[in-house]
């Protein structure tokens, strides 16, 4: 195929208004950041409910980092909940290792 209009290289598609894909809306993205930051609020006081609040951001945050693609705008907000995911079980840990060796 040799057809100079199938080349996507410096086509300038989005130069001419081509549309962009707006992954700001994917599923899961912003209640996955704020279930995931409530979760490690949570963890500070009360470990065992921060868990299943950390379990839900985790699995609304997944299911946004599976749809939007590397690079992409609105990628930020859903690694950054994973990151407070993560956080959220070390607290959580933390919290029962210490009250275990009391």
């Amino acid at each position: 195929m040799n057809d100079p209009r199938a080349k996507m290289d410096g086509n300038r598609l989005l130069a001419m208004g081509a549309p962009r894909a707006d992954w700001t809306k994917a599923p899961g993205r912003v209640p996955g950041f704020w279930a995931a930051l409530l979760g490690l609020v949570v963890a500070v006081v009360y470990p065992i409910p921060a868990l299943v609040i950390g379990a839900v951001g985790l699995y609304f945050t997944m299911q946004a980092y599976r749809v939007i693609p590397a690079g992409a705008r609105g990628r930020g907000l859903t690694v950054a909940a994973l990151a407070l995911a993560g956080a959220t079980l070390v607290v959580v840990a933390l919290r029962i290792v210490l009250a275990l060796l009391r």
